[in-house]
């Protein structure tokens, strides 16, 4: 019941203590817990990204995430000049050499303002002025000039590459007029107009409700950064403004922005990239103000009126997809980390004579005649052919499987010798007929992607950015069958919808997923300019960008102080395919930790002692520290750490100072009065129960306890100086009064040598006998340890000091115990008869040999659980009432052979002198006398045999009379 009042009391006090912090720290001093609770997330991100093992590294390569950043770093500079002289053909010829190779999308992390080829033909046209005035006699006519300058179309080239290309996407700069000085504002006037707007792109805005559209906070009047004709051109434009946040690192971003007070709502280039290649409709992207924004599931299948079918990712064939779900079980199957190989790369182009002809991994192009054979063929035959063997493809067309992994094929044309592997001939095996038929002449196009799977940590990854994990999962569950039962007109959807977290004031968390050059690689824009890379590069995303840091464009991230803005663009895309998003619990949410945790912290501090919820503190702080780390880490969820860690302190100090103020202050009082007599934990429970000392008695049963040296008095002419007497008894005095507290008995006070104590006050006790004796036999047991010491010392202390023994009396009674004197001073003591019986016991134990005495009162209370030896029944000096005494042998079960054998021998002589049979009690008696312990070191050899022989004696010279009651009179203390 008082443990349950204590629990009770403990949980109000802790829940008021946990709730008042709690309130307090999140109600107070937002800003500066905030900015520590950044920092936080800083050292998390560092501990997370910045700090990653090679084999992290190694992982972080393998997830293959489809994202490349095509860098304009220091080396393409040094080739190709500083990028501020490139002109607009470099943009052109890049983008059409990667189009050969299939990308699914090539974003531009760059801002292309104004055209620029006036600028170029002013200057050109100024050359050739200035080159004919200082050489007349070399004369270009006006014609031949103007034939010159208008070769300049840099511009246009551009914007035919990105048309032609079809997945190119622009960025545009959303600003504000404080943007731009004053001087400025009147040639970008016409850049705030809707007609602008309608110049540009306008189908990659969205536009939502007008009650949500009131709802964006964001909102930027000037839209910047592109001209209409490459807008136009160009698959997609977003904007690619990234914003500090207040501390200059970039954390957490607006990510929408409305176009003044217009109605068409701007996206950043991600998402804009991201929705286009997962072809969700504007329609039906779904905004909800500080919640979240809805892109739509990654992969699509459309059935169009005509039944035929088309997919929402660039590139990817109707033969792509079912070479997939003919494997789909291997495919969900696949748990390691090897590559399944499901397609290798093939491309097919249709000459002006409508001849077609293959590309694929292998080098060259394979002829139109060879192509016309394999297509016709049966190669799941052919490939299952035995080493050496040859199989006809066709008229002198032979196929010769020359090992293990290489088929060779022959033919008299061309360059002769075509080397394959199985992959490439079941891949060219799966060609549907109706995805070539589609090939215009002159087109070349994409049939089959290198496509593999991987499964990294139970997650399914494929080449294919958008086909990963539950999405690959369900369309491999699907099956074409399904698919093939689509009405015309619809389409089916796969994976996990991607809503993009917003906080309440519409700030999305970016998503990072390594250190910087490490989750997406980087080609030089010189490499890919001049076709110098190698690999698979079909179906993958380019962000065109630079990490030079002459190019300003390098920014603080919370893993990093100097990352690069293009890879920014390449988190928040990758965060958006693969609907991985860094996860901040609500306000109330992080409330109700704050809550738990104060209460909890509140609890603990007011239930248990000062330094053990100290303990307990800073173990909840390093708890609480390394679950916030782990969830961060494991599933990126951003729990707060500032204000737990600071409620955890605060109610650890608030409980202190109340427990100070309404507790400790009556604790430290018991302290300063009790703690010279009592041990801390008899205190503790003086103080639960409000046992508060008073000056006066209080009268109970209780244990007198009385200690003293053997022959003390020698000891000082013996040792021969003070100082070592002092430091003996001292030596002597601490370990008997630590194991006398250790049994919660009270020291009353030390005279000399002896010590005198109680148990049962202050503080009632049960069993006040019972630790009384316990303690008997701790003491003896800790001086024969004292003793062994003090031999050890060799020559320090005189053999007086080697054979110390101590004297114990032991007496339960009435007692009166108090704070007893007067009103300046006072002392806890002990009175009463039963006091004064113990102390005459402690004295009568010489007269007997034996070094702990107790009376027949104790021994009532402690005979089931000690062994003991009843002495002799005695009167003491000033006391006429009889007691009979006995000797404290040791706890039941724990006596030596020896000794039971003793006491069985002494006990039946005491029994035959109490029945006067003297001489055969002396004969038993003298049998007991061989075995009793202390015979060599009792004085004058006296034990209790030989003292009972020296009565039997006596009596058998002179026998008493018939009134005899056995009763021994002591006549000295």
């Amino acid at each position: 019941m008082e443990l349950l009042k204590k629990v009770l009391k403990c949980l109000v006090i802790g829940t008021l203590a946990g709730l008042s912090i709690a309130l307090f720290t999140n109600f107070f001093f937002k800003d500066l817990i905030n900015r520590l609770e950044y920092v936080t997330y800083y050292m998390r991100s560092r501990w997370e990204y910045s700090e990653m093992s090679k084999e992290d590294l190694s992982k972080l390569h393998e997830q293959n995430y489809g994202i490349n950043i095509i860098d304009i770093d220091d080396r393409s500079m040094k080739k190709m000049g500083l990028y501020w002289n490139w002109d607009r053909s470099y943009h052109a010829d890049m983008i059409n050499t990667l189009s050969a190779h299939f990308p699914a999308a090539v974003v531009f992390d760059i801002f292309f303002s104004t055209p620029e080829d006036h600028n170029e033909r002013a200057k050109l046209e100024g050359l050739l002025l200035r080159s004919k005035e200082m050489n007349p006699d070399i004369g270009l006519s006006d014609r031949m000039r103007q034939s010159i300058i208008s070769t300049i179309d840099y511009d246009q080239r551009f914007i035919d590459a990105t048309r032609d290309a079809g997945c190119v996407f622009h960025g545009v700069c959303l600003a504000d007029e404080r943007d731009y000085r004053d001087y400025a504002l009147s040639q970008i006037k016409h850049r705030m107009t809707m007609a602008w707007h309608d110049s540009l792109n306008p189908q990659s805005t969205v536009s939502f409700s007008p009650d949500k559209r009131k709802k964006i906070i964001d909102r930027k009047s000037i839209i910047d950064g592109i001209f209409p004709d490459l807008a136009r051109a160009s698959r997609g434009i977003g904007h690619i403004d990234i914003i500090p946040n207040d501390d200059g690192v970039i954390r957490e971003i607006p990510l929408i922005y409305g176009f003044g007070d217009n109605d068409p709502v701007y996206l950043p280039i991600s998402i804009r990239t991201a929705a286009s290649l997962f072809a969700t409709p504007n329609d039906e992207i779904i905004y909800e103000p500080g919640k979240f924004i809805d892109i739509g599931k990654p992969f699509k299948v459309f059935c169009d009126s005509s039944g035929e079918f088309s997919f929402s990712y660039p590139n990817v064939t109707e033969s792509q997809v079912r070479a997939i779900l003919k494997r789909s079980k291997e495919i969900i199957s696949h748990s390691n980390k090897s590559p399944l190989e499901i397609s290798t790369f093939m491309a097919a182009s249709r000459d002006i004579d409508g001849c077609l002809s293959l590309e694929m991994s292998i080098p060259g192009v394979i002829p139109c005649e060879l192509t016309t054979v394999l297509l016709a063929s049966d190669l799941e035959k052919a490939i299952n052919i035995e080493q050496g063997q040859e199989y006809e493809l066709g008229s002198q067309i032979v196929l010769r499987r020359d090992s293990d992994v290489d088929w060779v094929i022959s033919a008299p044309f061309d360059v002769q010798e075509w080397w394959f592997t199985k992959a490439d001939l079941i891949t060219i095996s799966e060609c549907l007929k109706k995805d070539l038929d589609k090939i215009r002449a002159g087109e070349r196009k994409l049939i089959f992607h290198n496509f593999t799977v991987k499964n990294i940590d139970k997650v399914l990854v494929s080449s294919i950015p958008c086909l990963k994990d539950l999405t690959l999962k369900e369309l491999c569950t699907t099956g074409w069958k399904s698919i093939e039962a689509m009405r015309p007109g619809t389409r089916m959807d796969f994976g996990a919808a991607v809503r993009i977290p917003l906080s309440p004031l519409d700030r999305h968390i970016i998503t990072f997923f390594g250190p910087g050059g490490k989750p997406f690689p980087r080609y030089s824009y010189y490499d890919i300019l001049n076709n110098r890379v190698q690999g698979s590069l079909e179906g993958k995303i380019f962000i065109v960008g630079s990490t030079a840091p002459g190019l300003f464009d390098i920014k603080a991230v919370p893993h990093e102080r100097s990352y690069p803005a293009v890879e920014i663009h390449a988190s928040m895309l990758n965060s958006f395919l693969t609907n991985t998003f860094v996860k901040r619990l609500s306000g109330w949410q992080d409330f109700a930790i704050l809550l738990m945790v104060g209460i909890i912290l509140g609890f603990l501090s007011f239930m248990f002692k000062p330094v053990v919820g100290g303990i307990l503190t800073v173990i909840s702080i390093f708890l609480y520290f390394l679950l916030a780390m782990d969830l961060f880490s494991t599933e990126h969820l951003w729990i707060e750490i500032a204000r737990p860690i600071l409620t955890i302190v605060l109610t650890y100090t608030a409980v202190m100072v109340y427990r100070y103020i309404t507790e400790e202050k009556g604790r430290k009082f018991l302290q300063s009065t009790f703690k010279q007599y009592l041990s801390p934990e008899l205190i503790d429970m003086m103080y639960k129960r409000k046992q508060m000392p008073m000056l006066g008695g209080d009268e109970g049963i209780r244990t007198a306890y009385f200690t003293d040296i053997q022959g003390f008095s020698t000891f000082s002419e013996k040792l021969g100086s003070p100082t070592r007497l002092v430091e003996l008894l001292n030596e002597y005095l601490s370990v008997m009064t630590d194991t006398l507290l250790k049994h919660y008995g009270t020291l009353d006070k030390y005279e000399g040598d002896a010590i005198i104590a109680f148990f049962g006050a202050p503080m009632p006790m049960q069993d006040h006998a019972y630790q009384a004796c316990l303690t008997a036999l701790d003491m003896q047991e800790s001086l024969s340890g004292l003793r062994k010491k003090w031999i050890s010392e060799g020559d320090k202390w005189p053999s007086i000091v080697h054979d110390i023994r101590m004297r114990i009396g032991i007496n339960s009674g009435l007692i009166t115990t108090g704070n007893m004197g007067s009103n300046i001073r006072k002392n806890y003591t002990m009175m009463g008869d039963a006091v004064n019986l113990a102390a005459r016991l402690e004295s009568a134990a010489k007269q007997y040999g034996v070094y702990t005495m107790m009376s027949q009162f104790t021994y009532d209370l402690i005979k089931d659980h000690f062994e003991v030896r009843q002495l002799d029944k005695i009167t003491v000096v000033g006391k006429s009432e009889p007691v009979v005494v006995y000797e404290l042998v040791g706890q039941k079960g724990k006596i030596s052979s020896r000794v039971q054998e003793l006491l069985g021998i002494y006990d039946q002589g005491l029994q035959l002198y109490y029945s006067r049979e003297w001489d055969r009690a002396i004969g038993v008696l003298e049998e007991a006398n061989l075995l009793e312990p202390y015979k060599d070191v009792a004085p004058k050899g006296i034990t209790p045999s030989k003292k009972i022989i020296e009565y039997c004696k006596v009596y058998k010279a002179d026998p008493p009379d018939d009134s005899w009651d056995g009763i021994s009179r002591l006549t000295s203390k």
